[in-house]
Order: C-alpha cells, then structure tokens, then sequence
C-alpha cells in the first residue's frame, strides 16, 4: 500500500467513524445529555443566569482574527525569514473563514433545533431541512476553532498537546452549557478538521515558493 492510499485509507475509515459516532449520539445520547445537563444548571442560580444569555462573538472573532492574519502574512511575505509564521497564518487566514462559511451553508441545510430551543418547546427534536434560520448542527464554535487547531497541529508540532486539551475543554464547555448536542459537536470538530487538512494539501502542492521542501 502506497503513501497516498495508506492516506486516503485512514481518511476513509477516520470518517466512517465520525458518522457512525454522530448517528449514535443523534439515536442515543444527545436527548439524555443535554437532559441532565439542564438539570444541573437549573440546580444552580448562578451557573443557570451565567450560562442564559452568552452573546455569540464568533462572527467578530473570524472577521477580526482572519484580517489581522491576512495584514500579517503580507506584512512578512517580503521576508525569507519566519517560514512557519508565514505558514501558519497562510494556512490558517484561509481555513478559518472557510471552515466558518461551510459550517454557516450546512446549519441552514440541516436546519435542527437548538439544544436549548428543543428543551424550551418540548417538541420532537428534528432537523428542519433548508430552514433559513439556521440550526445548531453543526457547532460553530467546534468548527471554527478546530479549523484553527488543525493549522497549529500542522506547523507547531510542540502545541499539539495543549492545543488538543483546549480543543477538548470548548467542546465540553459546548455542552455543558447546553449550547449543543454532542453530535452537533462532533460533527463541528470533523468538519473543521478536514477544512485544514484539504488547504494544507492544496497549499504543499501548488504554492512551492513558500511551502516547498528546500523551505
């Protein structure tokens, strides 16, 4: 088995296992987490008002993070130095943005009810299909940031560590504020993962001058 197909193995059998695990969580888990997660917050006054009306910043934060990346990357292009700054702000100034775009177009598409708007109307927890509103599948959050993870993953191998136990920490804060069903969790970690990992791909094959191995 070649490099390459070894890859593509390993993606193939990787996403067959998000699925699977997102299913489970959807038929199995998502009901009865999200359940007893409210009954603790409730249990507390102070959590239950802390955790009520969290403003949702991440559009500021992926606007601002993406032009502050973009000013940096141009302002070191003209410099032969710092070959992995330059790196990770190339990769992760484009897998940002696009990781939040994409993640935007499929909570219309899946359009399901949010965590708490479900525990709220006591309807049937569904997706609604093409629904303009939006939905929480999948989590923003999740998305965005592991899109942002990932790059660090890729060009400071030394962070992976702390990266992975912060990725980890917002996934459970994601839950555990009811904010979002595990699988819709799962599903903005998958998602935003391989935004990254595609652009890397892209970006080592096409753009030599900065990514090239005499680099």
């Amino acid at each position: 088995m070649t490099k390459l197909h070894s890859k593509k193995y390993y993606l193939f059998i990787f996403t067959l296992g998000t699925v699977l695990s997102i299913l489970i969580s959807i038929q199995f888990l998502d009901r009865f987490i999200a359940v007893n997660v409210m009954e603790f917050i409730n249990s507390f006054h102070v959590l239950h008002d802390t955790t009520s009306n969290i403003p949702d910043l991440l559009p500021y934060i992926v606007y601002i993070s993406t032009a502050i990346m973009w000013f940096d990357y141009f302002y070191l292009s003209h410099s032969k130095r710092r070959i992995d700054l330059r790196r990770f702000l190339q990769l992760a100034a484009l897998s940002v943005p696009l990781a939040y775009i994409i993640k935007t177009y499929l909570q219309i598409a899946f359009g399901r009810t949010s965590t708490r708007q479900w525990l709220i109307s006591h309807h049937a927890l569904r997706f609604n299909w093409f629904n303009e509103a939006g939905g929480s599948f999948p989590s923003g959050h999740m998305t965005v940031f592991m899109a942002y993870g990932v790059a660090v993953w890729y060009i400071y191998p030394r962070y992976r560590r702390i990266t992975v136990w912060i990725l980890a920490l917002l996934g459970l804060a994601l839950i555990g504020t009811d904010y979002h069903f595990l699988s819709d969790v799962i599903a903005g970690a998958y998602i935003g993962m391989i935004v990254t990992i595609i652009i890397h791909l892209l970006l080592t094959k096409y753009d030599v001058s900065l990514w090239g191995a005499n680099n």
